[in-house]
This record gives structure tokens, sequence and C-alpha cells, in this order.
């Protein structure tokens, strides 16, 4: 057995913490902060509110996640509700709230789709023909040439017509899967929508209920340190060492400790660097900004690695809002359409067993967008901004600035820019787990796999990945 090094406690690192503890190597599990779940992380305010890093959900397609969560103890039931799939989609065209619903079954969702009425009946009749021979293309699988175009042009190929492209119920809907704000490779998207297809016939999407770490990730947690490993938090991985093609020591320096009540504040290293040299295999659960900054030069210069400078991130921004209004009319998930940077809301009362019962508030409001363009917006623009923007559906007019009870913004801290790493064209510079560097494995939403589209799913996939490539390796498979 080896002795493995994972760096990062997001799903990615979880995973392959847990795989390579299960299969009996000696694991050490670093991360920087003192939580788990990276950007799909909770913690609680001063108040002991729950705070979410952003909104998430388990898909219909999420297996080897719900595995993981199995394995951990975690019941899966009792943890989350019924996602429901309900959107209500503000469309700028007509000034109209336009609701359309998801079911578990993929032709009755079309059937639903010809039903709503933010379309005319030429553009869903126009988004049925493409929709059916896109997916008959498709059978086979989505070849990679296509992330070379966007996916407006390729429905645009295939005469979806413009007047709908334009539509929010067009735009939201890459957005809500992919939180992406700019164009996206049809590869990407064509991807997801193939995977989704297939796998909401065998599952619903659901909420979590309650905090991601507090009632899912810890419990993971708790698991690989069961299995013997050791996890060290409050480290910051500052440099990758590599010798003669080989990964051979690792630099940490310790984050300036924060409250739990603040934990997306990025931890500053202090202090001097300590050298990690004792160990096998090292798999990075990183994205790829912080990978630019810790792998030396002549590693992004080797075949494999050199595209990671080329994949950036995005910016992620939340607001959650608590309120003494409660919504009066309609379904409470998912609002979209609403005025950049916060375009998507959902209402999180009714998902948390410790809010549902509570009659001090009305509503917990979880707004979720793209931060980068409007960085000097501050929070209290944002806040009188989205609340103006939700006002305008029918049943959530209530939500004035006067109701506010608490509120806070969850800003990135990261290197960013706009795009993220499904903007057509950048599949090339995606590494895959194993690399050319002898000892060393990546995991992240973001690394080539299968699934090929970024999600909860595809990091623990990739985990789990690194972890096979690497008996692979310590059997000689090529």
């Amino acid at each position: 057995m080896a002795k493995v090094v994972v760096v990062g406690t997001g799903p990615a690192g979880l995973s392959a913490a847990e795989a390579a503890a299960t299969a009996g190597h000696e694991v050490t599990l670093v991360g920087m902060g003192h939580l788990v779940g990276g950007k799909a992380c909770s913690w609680r305010d001063d108040k002991g509110r729950v705070v979410e890093h952003g909104q998430h959900i388990v898909a219909g397609f999420y297996d080897e996640m719900r595995a993981l969560l199995h394995r951990s103890g975690v019941d899966m039931r009792a943890t989350s509700v019924s996602g429901r799939m309900e959107f209500i989609i503000w469309e700028d065209r007509d000034e109209t709230a336009h609701h359309l619903h998801f079911t578990p079954s993929t032709p009755r969702t079309l059937f639903e789709g010809l039903r709503y009425t933010g379309m005319t009946l030429g553009e869903k009749l126009a988004f049925g023909a493409v929709f059916s021979r896109g997916m008959i293309e498709l059978a086979a699988g989505v070849p990679e040439h296509l992330d070379d175009l966007c996916l407006t042009a390729w429905c645009a190929e295939r005469g979806l017509p413009a007047s709908m492209m334009a539509t929010n119920a067009f735009r939201c809907t890459r957005e809500a899967q992919l939180n992406w704000p700019g164009e996206i490779s049809a590869y990407s998207m064509l991807q997801a929508i193939r995977i989704m297809g297939r796998d909401y016939n065998t599952a619903e999407a659901r909420f979590p209920a309650g905090g991601m770490s507090e009632i899912w990730w810890e419990r993971v947690a708790a698991r690989i340190q069961s299995l013997g490993s050791t996890i060290i938090r409050l480290r910051k991985l500052t440099g990758v060492e590599v010798e003669g093609g080989r990964v051979t020591a690792l630099r940490f320096a310790s984050p300036i400790p924060h409250p739990p009540s603040c934990p997306h504040q990025g931890p500053v290293p202090t202090g001097p660097e300590e050298r990690m040299t004792d160990f096998d295999a090292v798999i990075l659960a990183l994205p790829a900004p912080c990978l630019q900054a810790v792998l030396p030069a002549e590693a992004l210069q080797v075949p494999g690695l050199s595209g990671i400078p080329r994949i950036t991130t995005v910016a992620p921004l939340a607001m959650q809002v608590w309120h003494r209004a409660s919504v009066t009319e309609g379904p409470r998930t998912v609002v979209c359409g609403l005025p950049e940077p916060l375009g998507f809301v959902v209402d999180n009362k009714p998902n948390y067993p410790h809010l549902r019962n509570d009659p001090s508030f009305g509503a917990s409001l979880h707004f979720v967008g793209q931060e980068a363009g409007f960085e000097d917006m501050d929070d209290e623009s944002l806040l009188q901004q989205s609340l103006a923007g939700v006002r305008r559906i029918p049943g959530w007019e209530g939500f004035d600035r006067e109701g506010v009870i608490d509120f806070t913004v969850v800003r990135s801290r990261g290197p960013h820019r706009r795009y993220w790493n499904s903007e057509p064209g950048s599949l090339v510079f995606k590494p895959f787990t194993r690399t050319p560097v002898h000892g060393l494995y990546l995991a992240g939403d973001w690394i080539r796999s299968p699934l090929d589209f970024p999600c909860m799913e595809n990091a623990v996939r990739t985990g789990r990945q690194a972890v096979a490539a690497l008996h692979d390796d310590l059997r000689g498979v090529s």
C-alpha cells in the first residue's frame, strides 16, 4: 500500500481520500479551511444561521456522490428534500413571470415545455424539432469537436429561432445547470443535457435539508478518519517540488485562522513554510488557478499540464436574506431571470428543518450568480437590486427592504475572470487525472472524465478516477 497525500477538501478531495483510505492506503488529507466541502461548503454565522457558499442540488445522475454519502452513513431521504424542479422565469420581452415544470420523466418534461407560456407556438415547435434532431445526432455520444462551437451557434445551425435564443428561458437553462454567464461550449452543454435527459428517469433532483458541510461533508470526513486517515486543516499549499520528473515535496503554510462565521474570507499564509516529503503519491484536488500558483514553471510546460494556465475560473457570488415576508403563491424552488449579478433565488425555509416551523421570519432567500463585472457593487446595492427584481414575481411582492431581518453576501476571494472552463475551445486545455509527473494526480470538476462537464458529481468521480489511476500505476498497468 502507498502513502497518499490528498490536497483539497472539496467533493473531489474528499472522494479521493475516501477511495484511497478504503483501499487500505495511508492517507493524509490537507485542507486550507476549518470546514470541508470546498465551493459546496456551508457554515453557521454568529447567530447560528446556516450560510451556504452556493445553492446546490443533488441531481438524478449523481450516482457516485450518493454512494459516497451512503458509505459515510448519510441517509439521503432524511437529509434532503425533493427539488420539485419548479421554475419561475421572468421574461424581459413581455415583462411577465412564466412557470416551467421539470418532471422525472423526460417525455413528460417535453410535454410540460409545450405548455410554457413564455414562448410562442412557433418557437415551441422549432424547439421540439431541434431537440428531436439533436438527440438522434447525439445518440452515440457527443463528439468532442463540438467544443469549438458555442451552444447558440449549434442551435442556430439546426433552425432554432433567434427570438427564442434571446429569451431568459434559453439563457437560464445553461446558467442554472453550469453557472455559466456567457457563451458556453456546445460540447459541455450537450453532455449535460444528454446525461440529465437519460438519468432523470431514475432519480429526482433534491435540495440538501440544511448546511451541506454540516449534514454531508463532515460525515464523509469522519468516515475518512475512521479508516485510519489523518486530516490536517488550516494548511495552505504554497508549492509543489518536482525533480527528475517526479513529485518530491509539498510546501505548506498555516493560513491566518478566521472565525467560523466568515470562512469565505480567503486566509492569508503566515509563518514559515513546512515541507512534506514522506509520501508515494499526491492527489491535488484544487481549482486550476490554484495549481497555476503552486506548480513549478517547468511542470506547467510539460504536455498534459501545459494547458492549465489557459484554464480560468468564475467568481461565484451568493447572498442570503432572512425576511419577515413569505411567498404567498407559486413554488419557492427556483426563480430565474432576475437582474445580474444575482439572477437566481430559492426560498430555503421549507428545505431546512430548523427553519421550517420557525415563525420569527417568513423566508430564507438564497440568491446566486456571478460576481465578475460587479466587483465594485456594494452589499446594500446588491440587496436593494435583488429585492426589487424578485418583487416583480407574483406571490413574491412582500420582499421589501424594511422586512429584512438580516442578510449576508458571500463573495469570491480567488483569482478569476468572467469565463469559466466551459467556454468554447477550452476542452483541449483540460488535463487528465494521471499527469506526466510521476506520483502526481489531479481531481476536480474541471478535469477530463467520461462525464466531462462541471458539477459535484464530476468532482466526486474524478476523485475516484485519480485513485484508480494510482492503482494502475502501482500494478504497472499502462
